[in-house]
């Protein structure tokens, strides 16, 4: 029976430095300069978050939210380019992704970067040909840890719910494959224990990508 595995990419594909803190403070930044009310924000809200309480707060029908999203994207565009040298894949992983697509597996990338470090991440870890598809936050309606990126995902793939893994290292990963109904791998790689990873509920969790053949697909 053929099966799918969606990835992450950021600490579950490849190593990466991303300055959450400095890109949610100019989020927040943004939306105080705009006159918006930040009262329940800080820097622990995930950016979905951010968004969501902007396109709450802005009055519908006025443009002002459109115009808060794309400078939010320019923001983190800046954050995630300026680093995106620390990028690297994770030991063995080319070795790993063949050994499931020599299996049948399809392989497919939902993250929440934007294509341009999307796509030079996966480049140059030389693992960007491993993938059916790769949807960034530019392709979805909401990003992680809200679950219609892994629908239209799923959509795109084709297949039952049960037979589709969604392989991140975070609880917002976590959160939105249960959100979308999917079986969830996490991976302790990034910068949550295998022991946080599991009280958010995953339904799997492993200390290396190099584990997930033996998962992936078997009971």
């Amino acid at each position: 029976m053929p099966v799918a595995a969606i990835f992450d990419i950021d600490g579950t594909l490849v190593s990466f430095k991303f300055d959450a803190v400095g890109t949610r403070t100019a989020l927040l930044g943004e939306l105080r300069a705009r006159g918006v009310d930040t009262l329940g924000l800080d820097l622990s809200t995930p950016t979905q978050g951010i968004l969501d309480a902007a396109k709450e707060r802005m009055k519908p029908g006025e443009g002002r939210y459109g115009g808060f999203k794309r400078k939010a994207f320019e923001i983190l565009d800046a954050f995630e380019l300026k680093d995106i040298a620390s990028a690297r894949p994770f030991p063995g992983m080319r070795e790993a992704l063949y050994g499931l697509r020599g299996r049948g597996v399809r392989l497919a990338v939902l993250t929440n970067s934007g294509r341009k470090a999307a796509t030079r991440s996966l480049t140059a870890a030389g693992l960007l040909g491993f993938f059916e598809f790769v949807l960034t936050r530019e392709d979805t309606e909401t990003m992680k840890p809200r679950p219609e990126g892994l629908l239209q995902a799923v959509s795109m793939l084709a297949l039952p719910k049960e037979d589709v893994y969604y392989v991140g290292d975070t609880p917002y990963d976590i959160m939105a494959a249960k959100g979308a109904g999917l079986k969830s791998v996490a991976v302790a790689t990034g910068n949550y224990t295998a022991e946080r990873l599991a009280a958010e509920g995953a339904a799997l969790v492993i200390s290396s990508i190099a584990e997930l053949g033996g998962a992936i697909g078997h009971p």
